[in-house]
């Protein structure tokens, strides 16, 4: 019987959620939005459970992009796969958004001797980055950075490195001082719950599963929160 699994993906501006079928995406749903999430992941839920012709307790597993990436949208998409894991009593699959957007980028792009970057926007000039290597090892952690001329002159500097794609949302902020020939800028813009089904695929056939009730979302960084001024 196939693997199927349910992918959910909201940690950016895209809410995104995909079917997928023994780890290759069949039903996708998403949309881009600034808020939302909430509404259209439940929407979205529905359309491809019935599209498929199946039942949620049919589903193999539950996935979910852990983050880093928005607080509020990543805890939107953990709470709803945590939901439907304690109701289904299905396995919780977590799946670093860094490195599922890295994984989309090589399906457009791939070539010996090429790293990723991959970028997510964190406000003001800063991003969440993570460096994978052309066969989507990491090879540098998730870090959190401010972008400056010159953040990744350490990956131009190695030798072995010939090409660096840079992809995710935070690229607009750096392009612009991107000079050099062997830089090249990536087509993914926003991760996507497609890019996620490889990975979870995988991380199903070795048993790689979170305790559904201590889970929690990667953020890297600490939310930025406003105190509310006194009132007088």
């Amino acid at each position: 019987m196939s693997t199927k699994i349910l992918n959910i993906e909201t940690s950016t501006r895209c809410c995104s959620v995909c079917l997928s079928k023994d780890g290759l995406p069949w039903i996708v749903r998403e949309a881009q939005c600034q808020s939302g999430h909430a509404e259209l992941i439940t929407l979205f839920i529905q359309e491809i459970m019935e599209t498929a012709g199946n039942t949620l307790k049919e589903l193999d597993a539950i996935a979910v992009s852990k983050g880093p990436g928005s607080y509020t949208g990543l805890r939107i998409g953990v709470s709803t796969a945590k939901g439907l894991c304690y109701a289904l009593d299905k396995p919780l699959i977590a799946i670093d958004t860094l490195e599922a957007l890295a994984y989309g980028a090589m399906e457009f792009d791939n070539a010996p001797n090429t790293v990723y970057a991959a970028m997510i926007d964190a406000r003001r000039a800063d991003a969440y980055v993570e460096i994978f290597d052309s066969e989507g090892v990491s090879i540098k952690d998730s870090y959190f950075c401010t972008l400056v001329p010159g953040t990744f002159d350490f990956l131009l500097e190695q030798k072995n490195i010939k090409r660096v794609v840079f992809v995710g949302d935070a690229l607009d902020k750096y392009k612009e001082i991107v000079s050099n020939p062997h830089v090249n800028p990536g087509s993914v813009v926003l991760p996507s719950a497609k890019f996620m089904t490889f990975l979870s695929q995988k991380a199903f056939e070795k048993k790689q599963f979170e305790d559904v009730a201590y889970f929690e979302p990667f953020y890297l960084k600490s939310p930025n929160i406003t105190k509310p001024k006194p009132k007088f």
